[in-house]
Parts: structure tokens; sequence; C-alpha cells
């Protein structure tokens, strides 16, 4: 009872402190809302509507998992995968990927973003965990999702995984040709030294 406690209460300090915690840092320090998604029809906004009923899966499946686990069968288990190792492992790495993206989001200071502001020129950041990879909190973010699906391995959670994957492949390449318009040669010259993902 106590891993189910607690995997649903770290879920919601992890969006606190991923999502909320950064937004509001950059919003009072910069008066610019850092949630720039529209309500247009791009496919930039298209992602940003997606986003979020995908990873509220993950908190669906979570609750499931406390308050009604004989509930998780609907979600199709993955039995083969209830290795006690592998949840350790997944227990392991969500943790590891919060602490990622947390320092990451630091290195990025005021240029945090949920989306593309096409408002503002962010700074170009190469150092720290951009000088490892291009998208560092992405990178933590798909971490988390497939530590929670070695927590929960079942259908809801891979489809989370393989989804948000998916999403975050389309993103980052609309933030690319969004940064080479803005920063020019020093971002193409990043981009050739330091990889997508890592």
């Amino acid at each position: 009872m106590f891993e189910k406690i607690y995997l649903l209460s770290f879920l919601v300090v992890y969006f606190l402190i991923v999502f909320v915690v950064p937004s509001v840092r950059v919003k009072r320090k910069t008066g610019i809302n850092p949630y720039v998604f529209k309500n247009t029809d791009t496919a930039h906004d298209f992602l940003g509507k997606v986003s979020a009923p995908i990873t509220s899966l993950i908190f669906i499946v979570s609750v499931v998992n406390l308050f009604y686990t004989t509930g998780l069968h609907y979600f199709a288990p993955l039995t083969w995968l209830g290795i006690p190792l592998l949840k350790i492992t997944g227990f392991a790495i969500i943790h590891l990927a919060l602490l990622w993206i947390v320092v990451a989001q630091i290195q990025m200071s005021n240029s945090w973003r949920v989306g593309i502001d096409h408002n503002a020129k962010t700074e170009l950041k190469t150092n720290g965990l951009f000088s490892v990879s291009r998208n560092p909190v992405f990178l933590g973010m798909l971490v988390t999702l497939a530590g929670v699906f070695l927590i929960i391995p079942n259908a809801i959670t891979l489809l989370t995984f393989v989804a948000s994957t998916l999403l975050f492949q389309v993103q980052v390449r609309l933030e690319e040709e969004y940064l080479k318009g803005i920063h020019g040669e020093p971002y193409r010259n990043y981009c050739q030294k330091v990889g997508r993902w890592f």
C-alpha cells in the first residue's frame, strides 16, 4: 500500500516541480506567461491539446492502482514484466529523471517555456546538461514515463510512453526550426556537436 501511495504522491509532486514551479518562477521574474500553446489549428498547438490528456493517463492508472487495484486488469496488464527488480529500477529512474529535469530547468533559467514562444528571443543554452542533450527536459520526461511503465506495466502506461515519444519527436523538431530561425549559425553548429537526445 505504501508503494502505491508513494507513487501517486510522487507524480503529483513531480507535476508541481516540473511544470508549475518553473512556470510561476519565470512569470514572476519576467512577466511572461511561459505557457505559450494557443487555441489555434497549427501543428504546434495541436500538440499542446493532446499532450495533457495523454499524460493524464498516468495519473488515472496511479489512482486506480491505489484505490481499485483489481481494476488494473482493464488496462491489459503485462504480468510477465511484474518482476520486483524491474519495479525497483522503475522507482530509481523516475527519481533520477526528476533530478535531471530540475537541473536542466535551473540551467534554462528564464528561457523555460511550455511550447514555442514566437514573441520572445530566448537565450541559446549550450552548457551543462545542454552540452550532453539538446532536449534534456524532454529526455527526462521520457525516462520518467519509462520508469512508470516498469512500475505498473500495462497497455496504458506503455501507450502513454509510446505516444509521448512520438509527440516529443514532433515537438522538438518544431522547436529546432524555430531555434534555427532566431539563432542561425550558432544553433546549427550546436546541433552538429550535440545530439537531439544524447
